[in-house]
């Protein structure tokens, strides 16, 4: 398999040692698989995107509150992604944001 890169990934390639260069890949990508799966989640569970806008937040909110039927999906798909138990990944929900 051949593939183009630009300059700045290409050099991080050649940094590696050649017998290393397909188990990066591979890793990269199946990291970017998973990260793409985690954000998908939220929608699969409900959720939209949305730019900042703390006040239209509150108002579609209200609109449309998520169900416990939807945030455990949620959370339930975030576990199988990340391969934690599901107790673990809603602590972590649950836990209060440092900012």
């Amino acid at each position: 398999m051949t593939i183009s890169a630009p300059d700045d990934v290409a050099e991080q390639l050649d940094a590696l040692p050649a017998r290393q260069v397909s188990a990066y890949v591979t890793e990269a990508l199946r990291r970017r698989r998973v990260s793409d799966d985690m954000r998908a989640a939220p929608w699969a569970a409900g959720h939209g995107e949305f730019p900042y806008d703390p006040e239209g937040a509150a108002r579609r909110l209200a609109a449309r509150p998520v169900t416990p039927e939807m945030r455990e999906a949620a959370i339930a798909r975030a576990a199988e992604l990340l391969e934690r138990p599901v107790d673990e990944v809603r602590a972590d929900f649950d836990r209060p944001s440092a900012a």
